[in-house]
């Protein structure tokens, strides 16, 4: 079965919620009459991936207005969206990604390998995340999740798509270009490992990244010493079509990367329990969010 699929490369300014919703939408509109069915959204999309004092003000949960709105597009045009957003889960905050499908339900995963800061910041999640298509079995992973073994062991064999969101950074500064001395080879292998992962998994796989300016903070002891970089995030969104053609890669600005990629027929399953159950998101006409419809 060939079916379309889009990777949605865009920037995220930290906080502004409403305005990074309003990008995004832009983008998803963009992709009606395309044919795709599966569209992603980068990691924290919406809040943006940055050394915040405090997320709780920014998170939400599934009935929150990111994700009804987001849900409410998924089934207005007939399209699977996965979203990276911080979810809130009583006291605990998590670097979350949504799927949202167009029959209203929502999976959330939950990221599994926090770096630097995000440590600080969230509580990991400890399952992966098979969600049952249509089209196939889709398995969700966020960024640093990527050169995590373990989490692709979690799916090997069980999925028909890698699908991972990111705020993958160039480590690198973006005024002289010059790569930090310790984690600047790790830049370029944004497109790197996505290739890889369909290789040795032998699936398709979607990876979409944020693009434009980033501030890097690496912390050195806790974050009471730290290593700021005025970075960028690295883009070169990925979709690669499993063993069976070359990569299409994005470059480093603001992009939507569209592609058709192959799954086997009629392989759906029941999904692994998520860490919500499947949650039908409010009607139409409840969305909280006062964008462009």
């Amino acid at each position: 079965m060939r079916i379309v699929v889009a990777a949605l490369q865009m920037e995220a300014e930290p906080s502004r919620v409403v305005a990074n919703l309003e990008r995004a939408d832009a983008m998803l509109g963009a992709l009606r009459g395309s044919g795709a069915v599966l569209a992603a959204l980068p990691e924290m999309f919406n809040t943006g991936h940055a050394l915040l004092s405090d997320y709780g003000p920014l998170a939400e949960g599934v009935d929150g207005p990111t994700l009804r709105h987001l849900s409410r597009r998924s089934r207005q045009w007939r399209m699977a969206i996965a979203a990276g957003f911080v979810e809130r889960d009583g006291p605990d905050l998590h670097d979350a990604l949504a799927l949202c499908l167009p029959d209203g339900a929502v999976h959330v995963y939950r990221k599994r390998r926090l770096v630097f800061w995000e440590r600080f910041r969230f509580q990991p999640g400890r399952s992966p995340l098979i969600v049952a298509t249509p089209w196939g079995r889709v398995g969700l992973a966020i960024c640093a999740d990527m050169i995590q073994q373990r989490v692709w062991d979690d799916y090997r064999g069980r999925i028909d798509v890698a699908l991972v969101a990111a705020a993958w950074p160039e480590f690198a500064c973006r005024h002289s270009g010059r790569r930090h001395w310790l984690f600047g080879p790790l830049g370029p292998m944004a497109a790197s490992i996505p290739a890889k992962v369909a290789r040795d998994l032998e699936v398709p796989i979607l990876f979409a990244n944020q693009c434009g300016a980033a501030e890097t903070t690496i912390p050195v002891l806790g974050l009471l010493v730290a290593e700021r970089i005025a970075d960028r995030f690295a883009g070169r969104s990925v979709i690669r079509d499993g063993l069976r053609s070359p990569a299409v890669v994005a470059g480093t600005e603001a992009e939507v990367l569209l592609s058709e990629i192959t799954v086997p027929e009629a392989r759906g399953r029941p999904s692994c329990r998520s860490t919500y159950p499947p949650v039908l998101a409010a009607s139409s006409s409840g969305s909280d969010w006062s964008g462009p419809i």
